[in-house]
């Protein structure tokens, strides 16, 4: 077999499976991703070496899938996410903060590892990112508020292009002066180009998203090109505003109300993943870890001094937010690095090495120290610091009721105190009165099973009750809702008897038979009450149990788990369950 054939069909096979490893070990996929691309790159078994396998054809296409990856973060970033002080800590995070961690960044790597004062400024610019491939895993560990979340989303999709212009404009200083200057009228020029091209671009994909001659599929690789055009213009026009485009694009076309991008949620749940996988593999797979690890101990006090002085000191510019102490430790303890560093370093690194600059060849393997240091500091770090400070599992798993038999409202009710979110979808005004009677949040109007992107109904949903009075709705709502998500997540409400079923559906029928919920109904009426057992608890003799509360494990989010014939809710030493008390 050819040899680039073996080395690129290698990268795609172990990214996949450092991914699903990631899954079963329950650790953020960057570990096992980094481990792999160590392993078998150029200091490991030499296996695969990204620079004979793609030469001069690395850092573009890195530099592109990064712009893919950013724009698919931006899809996230909704305006309404920004209120009760989230704007403030973001500004604050990515202008002060980026001039506190970079200072930092470039006096400590200038002093304690002997780098030359411009090629230090330069990867201290470098460093300067976070980003939303290495944040949001460990968030996922841990699950806090949404107001802390959204913070570190947009403060790591913000600051990746931020700190790539300003390394970009330090490294063109180099060709130009040769004296790593810094020149805000070229960070400002790139800030511009880049956001007029990214809004040209988001505006010409609304007809495309909103015509209904083009199949999902279709859109979803219409977006593709588009990111791809607009990253390719924007640098066309000023080198390096790529990022800054796509980004943008993402944010403007989350934010308008002209077309639905649910469409392209495949970016998300498919294309994205593959790209960060296949990414971290080839980086990692191009350090030399034998210069990293020659960096000597000082290296340490480097990553000591970004972990424990400068992020620290960014969060004290939060000063004032309405943020509880607690809440800015936090921020203060979440700074992992990731693609966006490693693909500028390798890029700056090579070419500056070929150009003879002094101290050139120090870029990559200091960069790579950070983030390794980083990302292995902060995933086995925070999740338990999180937990001390109590902010972890803030993020309470949200069951989706569609439909509101008063039978179906107890259990929300139930399920509330539990520690689980519901929201009910209906389009009856008496059984939306009933639900809020019941202190439960209810929904109309159009509802698509295929639409849980960002901002949708079935966003970040754990589980689905198709519960309704209508036995060809539910039927062919929870018939294509299994389709789009996983196994034990959609239930539906039983069959009439006397009814053959429309479709086969995957979805899991709700408790043992129709008598089953005709006596729960007719108990809950006759004023039984519903009880919350905590984990360790066992089921009283003559209560029916409900439901279960599992808590996240790992990287496995919270679940919602309702009683069926085939998966009756059973204590475990962890769960909370929802139990109706047995008749006085």
């Amino acid at each position: 077999m050819d040899d680039a054939l073996l080395g690129l069909s290698m990268v795609v096979i172990l990214s996949v499976l450092a991914r699903l490893s990631a899954t079963w070990m329950r650790v953020p996929p960057i570990v096992p991703l980094l481990v792999v691309g160590v392993a078998v790159g150029v200091s490991g078994l030499g296996l695969i070496d990204p620079g004979k396998l793609l030469g001069p054809a690395l850092s573009p296409a890195v530099q592109i899938a990064v712009g893919i990856i950013l724009f698919e973060g931006a899809l996230g970033l909704k305006r309404e996410e920004l209120g009760d002080g989230v704007k403030g800590a973001v500004i604050r995070l990515i202008t002060i903060g980026v001039i506190i961690t970079w200072f930092l960044a470039t006096v400590s790597i200038a002093l304690l590892l002997d780098v030359p004062h411009p090629v230090a400024i330069l990867i201290g610019a470098t460093v300067i990112v976070s980003g939303p491939t290495v944040v949001l895993p460990i968030l996922s560990f841990i699950g806090p508020t949404a107001k802390v979340r959204n913070v570190l989303k947009w403060e790591g999709i913000l600051i990746d292009p931020i700190g790539a212009i300003i390394a970009v404009v330090i490294f063109g200083s180099f060709a130009n002066s040769g004296g790593g200057q810094f020149h805000l009228g070229e960070l400002i020029a790139s800030l511009g180009v880049g956001g007029v091209v990214g809004v040209i671009c988001a505006l010409a994909m609304i007809p495309i998203l909103k015509t209904k001659r083009l199949a999902g599929r279709d859109k979803v690789a219409a977006t593709l090109m588009m990111v791809v055009a607009s990253f390719a213009a924007a640098d066309s026009i000023l080198s390096d505003s790529g990022l800054v485009a796509t980004i943008v694009m993402g944010i403007a076309l989350a934010n308008q109300r002209r077309a639905r991008i649910d469409q392209v949620a495949e970016f998300k749940e498919t294309l994205v993943p593959i790209l960060v996988g296949i990414l971290f593999v080839l980086l990692a797979a191009n350090v030399d870890m034998g210069e990293v690890i020659d960096l000597g101990w000082k290296a340490l006090l480097v990553l000591a001094v970004l972990i424990f002085i400068a992020r620290p000191l960014a969060a004290l510019t939060l000063t004032g937010l309405p943020f509880s102490w607690k809440e800015k430790v936090f921020f203060g303890s979440m700074a992992p690095r990731g693609i966006v560093a490693a693909s500028t370093a390798s890029a700056f690194g090579l070419d500056l090495t070929q150009q003879g600059v002094d101290g050139a060849e120090m870029i990559i393997p200091v960069t790579f120290m950070v983030i390794i240091g980083t990302v292995f500091y902060y995933a086995l770090v925070t999740p338990p610091l999180a937990r001390i400070l109590g902010i972890s599992n803030e993020h309470r798993p949200t069951l989706l009721l569609v439909g509101a038999p008063p039978w179906a409202l107890g259990v929300g009710e139930g399920l509330t105190r539990a520690g689980a979110e519901v929201i009910v979808w209906t389009e009856s005004v008496e059984e939306a009165q009933a639900a809020s009677s019941h202190g439960l949040v209810t929904f109309g109007g159009p509802i698509d099973p295929e639409d849980h992107g960002p901002g949708s109904l079935l966003e970040d949903v754990a589980a689905v009750a198709v519960v309704s009075d209508d036995d060809s709705l539910n039927q062919l709502l929870s018939f294509h809702l299994a389709e789009d998500f996983h196994a034990n997540q959609v239930y539906r409400r039983r069959s009439p008897s006397d009814r053959a079923p429309i479709v086969n559906s995957e979805a899991l029928e709700l408790f043992r038979d129709g008598d089953t919920e005709s006596s729960i109904q007719r108990r809950l009426s006759d004023g039984e009450p519903v009880s919350v057992l905590e984990p360790g608890e066992t089921i009283p003799e003559g209560a029916f149990p409900l439901a279960a509360v599992i808590p996240q494990s790992g990287t496995m989010p919270a679940k919602i788990h309702l009683a069926t014939e085939a998966l009756p809710v059973r204590p475990d030493g962890r769960s909370t369950l929802l139990v109706l008390d047995a008749p006085a």
